[in-house]
């Protein structure tokens, strides 16, 4: 329950002081809840304990849970770190309380994430994926490249014909000349969003490919091009977005396609890790007390 719906449920109980306080928050909100509980008071000639005892009674477990609140619905409205430093920085910290609170925001992130997810477009995005003869594209620029490149690297343990698109802009049009109608793209774009990412979109699109989305926003750029799209959120302590609920997305699609490829997928392990012991790829041992070579 957000603040706003707090005050409206608690109206009636409200001494005349909180009453005060209510108006001057509703007033400066969402910026005003990010005051310390000694300025909010200053401005209004109540105590600190006031302001502390006024949230918990509106059912926070604690002030700085609703100022975690109201710096997540801030920070959402600001596109760029810059604009995002000053909310994130404005208050001196301890380290503890700044890992803490990086840990419960993802931890934020990860359970409104999943409640948001419409489940019949988690099904139809991992049918998609996982329909016969499709060859998949995945593609992420800057931020969202990492997860692109962590879904190919699961996904291509899956599915065959699993490709990760180079986005650099001198030669993205060459990585799309082969691609056809009956191919699909996983787009992965974040705020701020990205052009190439977007024209690569617009181009599958435009050939009669499917585009599956991995985004922040029902309203970013590649969300209303999209056959299928997936929200993640990506409220962040810092004044960079977290990516934590987006891998965990991309862990669920990758456990689902497993799920409906058991057969395929245990065979492809089985043929995967005869290669990489081949190439010597990892370093053998027989467990973390093994002795040094």
């Amino acid at each position: 329950m957000k603040f706003m719906d707090r005050i409206a449920r608690m109206s009636g109980a409200l001494t005349q002081r909180e009453k005060i306080l209510a108006d001057y928050l509703i007033a400066n909100y969402p910026q005003g809840l990010l005051e310390s509980a000694t300025d909010i008071a200053r401005h209004i000639g109540i105590s600190a304990s006031t302001v502390v005892r006024f949230f918990s009674k509106l059912d926070y477990p604690s002030f700085p849970d609703a100022q975690r609140e109201a710096r997540i619905e801030v920070t959402a409205k600001m596109n760029s770190p810059v604009q995002r430093a000053s909310v994130a920085l404005r208050q001196e910290n301890s380290l503890q309380s700044v890992v803490d609170e990086s840990f419960l925001m993802d931890k934020t992130n990860i359970d409104a994430t999943r409640e948001g997810q419409d489940l019949a477009e988690i099904d139809a995005m991992v049918r998609t994926l996982a329909r016969s003869g499709a060859r998949v594209f995945v593609v992420g620029e800057k931020n969202s490249h990492a997860i692109a490149h962590y879904l190919h690297i699961h996904l291509n343990l899956c599915l065959p014909n699993v490709h990760l698109l180079d986005i650099r802009q001198s030669v993205i049009a060459d990585n799309l000349i082969w691609l056809n109608e009956k191919d699909v793209l996983v787009a992965i774009s974040i705020r701020r969003y990205s052009k190439q990412v977007l024209q690569a979109v617009q181009y599958v699109r435009q050939i009669g490919g499917t585009v599956l989305a991995i985004t922040d926003s029902p309203l970013a750029p590649i969300a209303g091009l999209s056959h299928h799209r997936a929200v993640v959120k990506t409220a962040s302590a810092s004044p960079f977005d977290s990516y934590t609920a987006a891998y965990c997305l991309c862990n669920a699609l990758i456990a689902a396609i497993s799920m409906r490829r058991k057969k395929e997928v245990n065979a492809t392990i089985q043929r995967s890790d005869d290669i990489w012991r081949r190439f010597q790829t990892f370093i053998e041992h027989d467990g973390p007390d093994a002795p040094a070579a």
